[in-house]
């Protein structure tokens, strides 16, 4: 892949927008004001997102060695 940054952060914005709505929906049967609750946990698994995606996009894969016995 060529831009792993750019599609950690697009994997990022994507689990943030997802997290947050999911959490404050949820959140909103039982804090009236959920969305106070939503934005951190949305902003935390953006972050998360960011980081997992870019270390697996970059990661480097040792050579197989094949040996003969």
């Amino acid at each position: 892949m060529r831009h792993p940054l750019f599609a950690s952060f697009a994997v990022g914005l994507v689990s943030a927008f997802v997290v947050g709505i999911g959490v404050t929906e949820v959140a909103s049967r039982w804090i009236a004001f959920s969305l106070f609750v939503g934005i951190p946990a949305g902003l935390v698994a953006g972050v998360v997102g960011v980081a997992v995606a870019y270390a697996i996009l970059t990661r480097k894969v040792a050579p197989v060695v094949e040996t003969t016995d």
